[in-house]
Formats: C-alpha cells, sequence, structure tokens
C-alpha cells in the first residue's frame, strides 16, 4: 500500500524503523554515513563520531586531506540525486498523500504538498494546520471531508494509532 516516504528527518528512524531504501527518500540525508567533502570518499561514521566526541577535532579524508562530514544536507546544498530522480513520478502517480509532523516551512520539501493533481486526496495529521491546507479543510456533520484535504489535528502517534484501530491493523 505505500509507494514511498519522503523524510526531512536526518536521524534515520525510519531505516531502523524497517523501511526499505527502496521505499524511503531521505530528503536531506542522514547520520549513517559520512564522506569528504571535496573527493566524496566514503568514512566510516564510527570513525567520523570518534574523530568529532572522543578527540575533539575535525575528521579529514585520509585520500585528499579536505573536510569530512555527515551525509546531510546543509541549507544551500544540492537535494540527493534520489529525491530529483523519483519525485516528479512520484507525484505524479500519487493517489493518496499523507503528510505527518510537519511545519511545511522547509522548501522543496515544503512544496510536495501541493505538486500531486487537484484531485488527489491530502490528509495532514499534525498538531496544527499548515502549508495551503490552511482554511480549506474541514470535516462534515457527517464525519466525512468537505474536499479533497483532511485535516487530523494532533500528536501523529495517537492519530496514525486511531486510522490503525479503524482499519483493523
Amino acid at each position: 500500500m505505500l509507494h514511498r516516504i519522503y523524510t526531512q528527518n536526518i536521524d534515520g528512524l525510519e531505516s531502523l524503523a524497517g523501511i526499505s531504501t527502496h521505499k524511503l527518500v531521505e530528503c536531506h540525508g542522514n547520520f549513517r554515513s559520512s564522506s569528504c567533502t571535496r573527493c566524496k570518499r566514503p568514512m566510516p561514521i564510527e570513525d567520523c563520531q570518534k574523530t568529532v566526541v572522543i578527540d575533539g577535532s575535525v575528521p579529514t579524508c585520509t585520500e585528499c586531506g579536505s573536510l569530512v562530514k555527515p551525509n546531510i544536507v546543509f541549507f544551500g546544498e544540492e537535494m540527493p540525486s534520489r529525491f530529483q530522480e523519483l519525485i516528479s513520478k512520484d507525484m505524479e502517480e500519487c493517489d493518496l498523500l499523507l503528510i505527518l509532523g510537519t511545519s511545511l516551512l522547509v522548501m522543496p520539501v515544503a512544496g510536495i504538498p501541493s505538486w500531486v493533481s487537484s484531485d488527489c486526496p491530502r490528509i495532514l495529521i499534525n498538531r496544527e494546520l499548515v502549508g495551503d491546507f490552511t482554511g480549506r479543510c474541514g470535516i462534515s456533520s457527517r464525519g466525512g471531508s468537505t474536499g479533497r484535504d483532511l485535516f487530523l489535528q494532533g500528536d501523529c502517534d495517537d492519530s496514525v494509532q486511531k486510522i490503525f484501530d479503524l482499519a483493523n491493523w
């Protein structure tokens, strides 16, 4: 049922939860790997962490001597190629978009809800109304959505559990 997860989280929790790499796009990278900022040579993340945390120094590349950093996307850096390769086709094929726990402030990921077709249902599970959902969501007196958007206000874990319970999953 799940086609893809796009996440801005860099903590790798989706991977630790067992989401296959095929279904996961870590839009801002992750802390599971590190590499040289110049030659891109990988450095085992354990070595990078040891250098920073235990030695209190800056990790450098054994090949070219440049700085090594975790494979996360800093402000102004390019998104991972995986994002660029998949986003257009995924948004064209999307038949239900779930958005969970976000401020929808950081582009380009904040634009994803507007990239699906105008007839694609969108469900926002969040503590507050964000993005272009503001003023366009609602629930009718019969309990259904009043448009293509549905806003489920509250804690993401609780809301997802309610959905699972209702679906008998």
